[in-house]
């Protein structure tokens, strides 16, 4: 799991990882998904900022190593290899908090599948820009280029890298050490042990993410507006299926975590937070906010009413 970057687009003090998506730390929702894949060991890379991180993976028994230098997402993953040798591994991005665990898994079965080398999480961006591109021959893929190093014709290639990798442990081991730093950020790109073992004639593959929004990083404060309203979507749609009333689905700010009977109301524009229990027919008026409390069943929480904690 990577999370060593500063995040500078945040325009924030706190590291990018740690800004809560619909209420809880963006890495540990990746870090949750990364548990229900069933794999045999998490190690989570942590560098700028980690004063704010380390008490998130402590609480969890989780392992981490230190970037002490953040010179490239090779160096990150060389990081974590010396201490973890394994004869696959699955790389994860903390800024990615909408991954499903489906796509993780489909990843990895698609690389054994195939037996490749490496295998590559790709996605159809709408607008590309930023996003390394993918060049392929046929079903093979070559190499992947950053933007900044593309030419103007790879610029207009519509398939993008997510960042999420699956590697062959020999093939990982044998290609980091020779991974150099000639582009123009002068960092060592994991990306480039793509062309390295292509190269060699190993064979790397890619598999296609089901929907843009679920491998979308988050930059920004905007994109993580998105994938917060995103998460918190489907949430509620997960809660209609179970019988929850949306007066208004789109102006509800409901957090993951809370429980809802069937039959609970829910009006427009209110907000739940995670740790909240609505009861069976309870009824949350319009404009309410319920923090983490209790709703009886049957009970009314008035318009514009705040129910445990402060604002």
């Amino acid at each position: 799991m990577l999370a060593a970057g500063k995040g500078r687009r945040m325009h924030s003090d706190l590291p990018k990882v740690a800004h809560p998506v619909l209420g809880r730390p963006m890495l540990s929702r990746v870090l949750a998904t990364a548990d229900e894949c069933g794999f045999d060991r998490i190690i989570t890379v942590v560098g700028h900022g980690r004063e704010s991180i380390l008490p998130l993976l402590e609480a969890g028994k989780r392992e981490w190593v230190v970037q002490e230098r953040q010179l490239g997402t090779a160096d990150a993953v060389a990081c974590a290899v010396r201490v973890c040798e394994a004869d696959e591994y699955l790389i994860l991005l903390g800024d990615v908090p909408l991954l499903r665990t489906a796509t993780v898994l489909d990843l990895a079965r698609s690389r054994a599948e195939a037996g490749a080398a490496i295998t590559v999480l790709t996605a159809r961006a709408p607008d590309p820009a930023g996003y390394g591109r993918v060049i392929r021959d046929g079903r093979s893929v070559k190499r992947i280029v950053e933007e900044k190093d593309a030419t103007d014709e790879e610029r207009r290639i519509a398939e993008i890298n997510t960042g999420l990798m699956a590697f062959s442990g020999r093939a990982l081991m044998g290609l980091l050490p020779r991974v150099g730093m000639t582009n123009s950020q002068g960092e060592l790109y994991l990306t480039d042990t793509i062309a390295l073992a292509s190269g060699e004639g190993l064979l790397v593959t890619a598999v296609a993410a089901p929907e843009w929004i679920e491998v979308a990083g988050v930059n920004d404060p905007f994109q993580l507006a998105v994938v917060s309203r995103e998460l918190c979507r489907r949430e509620i749609a997960r809660l209609m299926e179970e019988g929850v009333k949306f007066d208004d689905p789109s102006s509800a700010w409901i957090e993951d975590g809370s429980t809802f009977g069937s039959d609970a109301r829910i009006g427009r524009g209110v907000t739940v937070t995670r740790g909240s229990s609505i009861g069976s027919g309870a009824r949350i008026c319009d404009g309410a906010q319920v923090l983490s409390a209790v709703i009886p069943s049957g009970a009314v929480a008035g318009q514009g009413s705040i129910v445990g904690g402060r604002v």
